[in-house]
C-alpha cells in the first residue's frame, strides 16, 4: 500500500513553467529532500525519491514549500544550495503550490488519488508561519483497497491524541506516537508529521459527504476539509475504497 502514495505523487500532467527548470528542481530535491523522504522511511508520510517537478501536484508542492521555508533544506546534512538557487527553488515551488487549497484529482495506473491542503492560524502571536494540513486519498477501484493519509507541516508531533470526525459524527481517536530519523549519516530524531486515517481493511472512517474535521492535533487547533467540494465523479470512484 505505501507504494500507492509514491505513484500517486507522480501523476502525469503538462509541464509547468517555473523560475527554475524542473530538471534542476529534481536535482535539488534528490540531494536535499529525498535523502530523508525515502520509499523505505516515508518520513512525514512522503517519499520524494520519484517526485518530478514537471508533473502537477499542488498539495505536495505546498507541503514541500512549508518545509523548505522552515529549515528542511539543511536537514539532510548536505549543506544548502547557494542563495540564487534557493530563491529560484522557492519561487518555483510556490508556483507549483498554487490552488493547493482546492481538490486535485489524478488518475493513473488504475489508481485514483485526491488531495487538498488547509491552513491553520499561526501558533505564535505575530508569526507569519502558517501551519498546513493535507489530506491525500489513494484508491484502487478494481480491488476496493485504498488509503487516506493526513500530513502536516512544519512542526512534527508525538505523544498526542487527535480526533477525526466525518460529517459531524462521533469523533475517532488517533494516537500520534513514535519518532522519525532524519539526516544523512546524522541521527536527528523528530516527532511524526503524518498518520494513516484509513488503510487496507482498517476502515474506521468512511468517505465524508460534507466534511472531515481534525481537532487537537495541536492544542486548541481545528481544521476542516470540505469534501462537499470534491467532484461527484471522484467521490464515486473513491467510495469503492472508503
Amino acid at each position: 500500500m505505501r507504494i500507492w502514495f509514491i505513484v500517486g505523487i507522480a501523476a502525469t500532467y503538462a509541464p509547468l513553467r517555473a523560475a527554475m527548470p524542473p530538471v534542476e528542481q529534481n536535482a535539488l530535491v534528490k540531494r536535499y529532500c529525498a535523502v530523508c523522504h525515502t520509499d523505505a522511511a516515508m518520513n512525514g508520510g512522503l517519499s520524494l525519491e520519484h517526485t518530478d517537478a514537471a508533473k502537477r501536484d499542488p498539495a505536495l508542492a505546498a507541503m514541500i514549500l512549508s518545509k523548505l521555508n522552515n529549515g528542511a533544506m539543511g536537514a539532510a546534512g548536505n549543506g544548502v544550495p547557494d542563495k540564487a538557487a534557493q530563491q529560484a527553488w522557492l519561487e518555483s515551488t510556490r508556483e507549483q503550490a498554487a490552488a493547493s487549497t482546492e481538490w486535485f484529482v489524478s488518475r493513473e495506473g488504475g489508481l485514483v488519488s485526491a488531495s487538498i491542503v488547509r491552513e491553520a492560524p499561526p501558533r505564535k502571536p505575530g508569526s507569519t508561519d502558517v501551519p498546513l494540513y493535507s489530506v491525500r486519498m489513494v484508491c484502487k477501484p478494481s480491488t476496493g483497497v485504498g488509503e487516506m493519509q493526513l500530513t502536516w507541516s512544519p512542526q512534527p508531533q508525538t505523544g498526542r491524541t487527535t480526533t477525526v470526525s466525518v460529517d459531524g459524527n462521533a469523533p475517532v481517536e488517533y494516537k500520534i506516537e513514535g519518532t522519525e530519523s532524519m539526516g544523512n549519516g546524522v541521527t536527528v530524531q523528530t516527532g511524526r508529521a503524518s498518520v494513516l486515517l484509513t488503510s487496507g481493511k482498517d476502515r474506521r472512517l468512511g468517505l465524508p459527504n460534507q466534511s472531515l474535521t481534525i481537532r487537537e492535533l495541536f492544542p486548541g487547533e481545528t481544521v476542516e476539509f470540505p469534501f462537499s467540494d470534491l467532484d461527484q465523479k471522484a467521490q464515486a470512484e473513491l467510495r469503492r475504497c472508503f
